[in-house]
């Protein structure tokens, strides 16, 4: 679990980052690290004060936590740092262009690094809620967990907003909204009545096939040769007729038709800057999806391969469906078609960085089922590479930010006080 540890806690820096929690000793500079390196990934040289300030108004990392965090960094061999005398002067980003930064940091974490017992605690209840919600008592039961520590955990990640309570049917469910944006309370209703074995099972056979078409889903009762149960086709359905999946649709004919995809993710994993890169990866699948399962005459045998192909030339040879296959890729300015002959287009990529960065997330999602680098600011690696002057604009027309106090746990205030008054 050494790549979750490290992802888990770059969410939890992202909730926790004003927090100060007395309780977790490794997790933040995990979380720290792991962001800074994300940012870091693919740029040059960077001046440390621009870095310093840049990291601080963006990424919620103090000016007092940064040198550790960059000499961790150094320690994964991720950064290069250049001193004069124990004053680092400018970092030097040495991350592999298809490395995986949560893989390396969190490799370095299990082998140097020994997480205490609310850390783990903390981290296990993340992995479990990342694959679907729990009802809070199974999750707590599984566990195994001291309960006073899991009440604990529970409210530390209520307190950063990685994690949300739900009473469904008399239940208590527990949701992040870090992995699922939309429709918490249908979701932990779904939850309290079909329970978790069966909605994660469900929400897995769509990750292996994202972009499944749901009248074929409707129609053969399986995604991907995969059979469903009668309750799998029925959270499937309720899944988008309560818009926890937001299936996109492409009109062909006189027919419409929709296709399946995960849950969209929150903010931290989904950030606004890439909610619009999402929405195109996902009319890129919608559309090779559709001449894969409900082709007119031409049948497109491997998805993956026409993406890549298109990524590689830059066009997808002229066939007569293409004008209705891809039209959601061209309302999106996307692409564009190029008529051939009277009844054929060839379908053209709009090389810019958004559409790229779209195309390859929707190679990696028919790949892997997952998405990566959504969670990336781009205005802050933006300010990274400029100078002194553009980020201490930046942040002098800010509000001044306030670091929170720690969250308080009851059961250490109490006995606290207890010590106090033996003292008098």
């Amino acid at each position: 679990m050494s790549r979750e540890t490290a992802e888990f806690a770059y969410d939890l820096h992202a909730g926790l980052s004003a927090l100060a929690i007395p309780e977790f000793d490794h997790l933040h500079e995990i979380g720290m690290a792991a962001t800074l390196a994300v940012h870091l990934k693919g740029l040059g040289e960077v001046d440390y004060e621009t870095l310093r300030k840049v990291s601080d108004h963006f990424m919620s990392i103090p000016s007092y936590a940064l040198k550790s965090v960059l000499r961790l960094l150094a320690d994964v061999e991720f950064v290069r740092l250049f001193t004069t005398g124990k004053t680092i002067t400018k970092v030097v980003p040495n991350i592999p262009l298809f490395d995986d930064v949560y893989e390396g940091i969190g490799e370095y974490a299990a082998k140097e690094l020994t997480l205490n017992e609310h850390e783990q605690a903390t981290l296990a209840i993340l992995e479990n809620l990342y694959k679907a919600p729990r009802n809070r008592d199974a999750l707590f039961n599984s566990l195994g967990a001291e309960k006073s520590m899991f009440n604990r955990c529970v409210t530390l990640g209520t307190s950063s907003g990685i994690i949300t309570q739900h009473t469904a049917r008399g239940k208590n469910i527990l949701i992040s909204p870090y992995y699922f944006a939309d429709n918490l309370e249908g979701l932990a209703d779904i939850v309290a009545g079909a329970g978790t074995p069966a909605l994660e099972s469900t929400l897995n056979k769509v990750k292996s096939n994202q972009g499944w078409p749901l009248s074929l889903v409707a129609t053969t009762r399986e995604i991907g040769g995969i059979k469903l149960s009668i309750t799998e086709m029925e959270l499937v359905e309720k899944l988008a007729a309560e818009g926890i999946v937001k299936p996109p649709t492409i009109k062909f004919g006189g027919k419409t038709e929709s296709f399946l995809f995960t849950p969209k993710p929150g903010s931290t994993r989904l950030n606004a800057a890439n909610r619009e890169i999402y929405e195109r990866a996902m009319a890129f699948i919608s559309a090779v999806r559709k001449g894969q399962l409900l082709p007119d005459a031409y049948r497109i045998n491997s998805p993956v391969h026409i993406l890549e192909s298109l990524r590689e030339r830059g066009f997808l040879g002229s066939n007569s469906e293409a004008r209705d296959q891809y039209h959601n890729l061209v309302v999106l300015r996307v692409a564009h078609l190029k008529q051939t002959v009277s009844n054929r287009w060839q379908l053209h990529l709009n090389r810019t960085e958004e559409n790229e960065a779209a195309l390859n997330l929707a190679i990696q999602l028919l790949r892997s089922g997952t998405m990566a680098n959504m969670e990336v600011d781009q205005e802050a690696r933006i300010a990274l590479s400029k100078g002194e002057e553009y980020i201490q604009s930046l942040i002098s027309s800010a509000e001044l930010k306030k670091r929170q106090k720690q969250v308080t746990d009851a059961q250490a205030a109490y006995e606290f006080e207890q010590l106090i008054l033996k003292m008098d």
